[in-house]
């Protein structure tokens, strides 16, 4: 049944909330830009100093331990349904109740996230060797497992190493240490993402946006000066301080600032923290099931140096879906929860349709752009040092892969976003439960149809499939929900684009064929980046 629909806003207020609107929408993306070129600046240093090696495949392995936390109490499901509960309470002008809810739920969401990294913690060394069951392992040494034999394999490497080489329990043991480095930080993001959350409903987009840098930052001085002395636990460290400063004392300031309150508490029978509360579990299911991609791609990659030459395209492809998508929700997200709750269904529709015109006009473009790019962009980025040409070769190989879905995870973070500002939860998860279910099949099936060298780029294939199919379906599940999002203007809008994109991309292509011979140096991957792109 189509909601009922609110009465429209005047023309005029409507035209000031646009402005208003793509103001922000601007303001968020040039940070989250400046936050991804400290991302890659962050890629360079590490591919400088250490390359593409066994190293780098412990380094990447030992933030799985955190994200596993970041899975289970994903940081982005306490802003999902914080945000809108809170918008509520505050557009009806009850904003004590507002704040008494933001008061209890961090407490809570603070004791919580306390606990469970101290049990992380005392679990790394297990932990380490059963999400890591080929690292340090050649391609020789991995024997091909079916489905229960890895379930099995997994907790036979919880209670313990076996007959494992010493190469591979070292790796296990220095995963470990660098994981307990960096559990801490979770602790800053839980609570630093709920204050983030309540800045972004109060239409206060410029501190979160400055969290990233700060963690980035932390990174990268840590590893330009503390590298020749603690080596890669300089990167851990680095990070670890980054999280305290971006996520923890900045929002905290921002809010004492704008007049926040923090009336920390249990007083659980709240009507706002029981909201809160019910919309919780599902999207906590929701959002860490569809982060669970890139992690799931750890438990399969096979190779030394295969995991980190995904991790390098994987970072690459987050850029556009940052600038555009991630900029775009964030902005869109506390108008259409406002709309949710005065019932502006109408507004609701057209806000939803343009946010994912204006994404796909982003980003279809740049993922069909970079996937043609890839060598020249991957050697423009990290080429030099220790990172050498056919690093260059494997990790732009991947970014072909995993670019062909970025439009469609762009996309899906602005879909998403409408079912949580419904107060709808429960939709989401039961989709993301699918396609992880769906992805994890795909990594089994796509990688054997590549080379054995090469069958890690079947898993970033198999992300960009899942990626596209679970689009497809948030699309069709919120278009029945809230009557219709102007399917057919949507569909001639994007045939257009891609008509666009692929006459572009055309014309890169043979610049390419003309141009490039290799990936000889950074100057020159950089030149052929930029050139195409403009000729494009």
């Amino acid at each position: 049944m189509t909601p009922a629909a609110a009465p429209e806003p005047a023309p005029e207020a409507k035209e000031d909330s646009r402005a208003a609107a793509s103001r922000a929408t601007l303001l968020v993306m040039v940070f989250v830009l400046l936050s991804r070129v400290f991302g890659v600046v962050r890629d360079i240093v590490l591919g400088h100093m250490v390359g593409r090696n066994l190293t780098t495949d412990v380094y990447t392995a030992a933030f799985r331990i955190p994200d596993v936390l970041q899975y289970l109490v994903a940081g982005g499901a306490l802003s999902t349904v914080f945000v809108p509960v809170f918008t509520e309470y505050w557009t009806k002008g009850q904003k004590k109740d507002a704040w008494k809810t933001f008061g209890t739920v961090i407490t809570l969401v603070g004791l919580i996230a306390a606990v469970l990294v101290g049990i992380m913690e005392v679990l790394a060394v297990p932990l380490a060797r059963a999400m890591n069951p080929f690292l340090g392992l050649s391609e020789t040494q991995v024997r091909p497992l079916g489905f229960w034999q890895s379930f099995s394999q997994f907790f036979r490497l919880l209670s313990g190493p076996g007959d494992a080489p010493p190469l591979q329990v070292h790796c296990w043991d220095r995963v470990a240490e660098l994981s307990r480095i960096l559990l801490p930080a979770q602790w800053c993001f839980f609570v630093g993402g709920l204050m983030m959350g309540t800045l972004n409903a109060r239409k206060n987009f410029l501190i979160p946006a400055l969290g990233p840098l700060a963690y980035n930052g932390g990174i990268i001085l840590a590893g330009v000066f503390l590298y020749k002395t603690l080596k890669i636990d300089a990167f851990c460290w680095g990070a670890f301080v980054g999280a305290i400063a971006g996520n923890f004392f900045l929002p905290i300031w921002a809010l004492k600032r704008m007049g926040g309150e923090f009336p920390l508490g249990f007083d659980v029978r709240h009507p706002g923290v029981r909201k809160v509360g019910a919309l919780m579990l599902p999207a906590l299911l929701g959002l860490s099931l569809s982060q669970l991609g890139f992690w799931i791609t750890g438990s399969f990659a096979q190779g030394q140096g295969a995991l980190s030459a995904l991790r390098n395209a994987y970072n690459l492809t987050q850029a556009p879906i940052g600038i555009f998508a991630q900029a775009s929700a964030i902005v869109i997200f506390p108008t259409i929860a406002a709309m949710a709750a005065q019932k502006d269904w109408s507004g609701f529709r057209k806000e939803i349709h343009f946010g994912i015109r204006r994404i796909l006009f982003l980003t279809v473009p740049a993922s069909l752009l970079m996937a043609v790019l890839a060598e020249p962009i991957v050697a423009a980025i990290y080429l030099g040092g220790k990172f050498a040409p056919k690093d260059v070769s494997d990790t732009a190989a991947a970014l072909w892969c995993y670019s062909l879905g970025t439009f469609a995870w762009s996309a899906q973070a602005v879909l998403a976003r409408g079912f949580y500002a419904r107060q709808n939860s429960r939709t989401p998860v039961v989709i993301t439960t699918a396609m992880v279910f769906f992805f994890a099949l795909l990594c089994r099936i796509v990688p054997p149809l590549f080379p054995p060298s090469h069958r890690f780029l079947g898993l970033a294939l198999a992300l960009s499939i899942a990626g596209t199919v679970n689009m497809v379906l948030f699309f069709a599940v919120l278009q029945k929900q809230v009557g219709g999002l102007a399917l057919m203007k949507l569909l001639k809008a994007t045939s257009r684009i891609v008509v666009a994109a692929l006459l572009s991309c055309g014309v890169a292509w043979l610049f390419m064929k003309l141009f490039w011979h290799g990936p000889t140096s950074r100057t020159g991957g950089l030149v052929t980046a930029v050139l195409a792109s403009v000729a494009a």
